[in-house]
């Protein structure tokens, strides 16, 4: 029984050949197998609001790199613009504000396998401005983390 509860409490996977062998007396380590099992939706669910709501926590420190960092490398720019002038654009826009503030209410979040889109509405406070919108981002799953793909207004 103690080897059972362990591997339950230690959140380990064994096949049903294991409860029928005897005890071990030593074991050999093995390497990982990989499962196409999907994740925990909820736990999904959960990285990709984490992930959205950092990327406002840095866009309202004006954290310029932490920004940046949340959109993948094959982002689309709006209105067709290129990739490195959206980035001097963004970069400009956020240093030259004295203080921003980016708030999020009524997050909902659809995931699918590695994709993930996340509505909301987005109150935008910098300097004298403040805004509020709907706002969608397009996220996707790259290398465990959840990355802006394409991002939207409006609605």
């Amino acid at each position: 029984m103690n080897r059972f509860l362990s591997c339950v409490l230690g959140s380990a996977l064994l096949a049903p050949a294991a409860f029928a062998a005897g005890p071990a007396t030593s074991v050999a380590p093995t390497t990982p197998a990989v499962t196409t099992v999907p994740a925990d939706p909820a736990a999904g669910i959960r990285e990709v609001e984490a992930a959205v709501r950092a990327w406002a926590a840095a866009w309202s420190a004006r954290d310029v790199a932490r920004y940046l960092a949340a959109y993948a490398s094959d982002f689309t720019p709006p209105r067709g613009q290129d990739r490195k002038a959206w980035e001097a654009d963004r970069r400009e826009r956020i240093e030259e504000k004295a203080a921003i503030s980016v708030e999020i209410d009524s997050l909902v979040i659809s995931l699918k396998g590695q994709a993930a889109t996340a509505s909301f509405q987005q109150t935008y406070s910098a300097d004298k401005l403040r805004e509020k919108s709907r706002k969608t981002l397009e996220l996707q799953r790259v290398e465990g983390r959840w990355l802006i793909r394409k991002e939207g207004a409006g609605g």
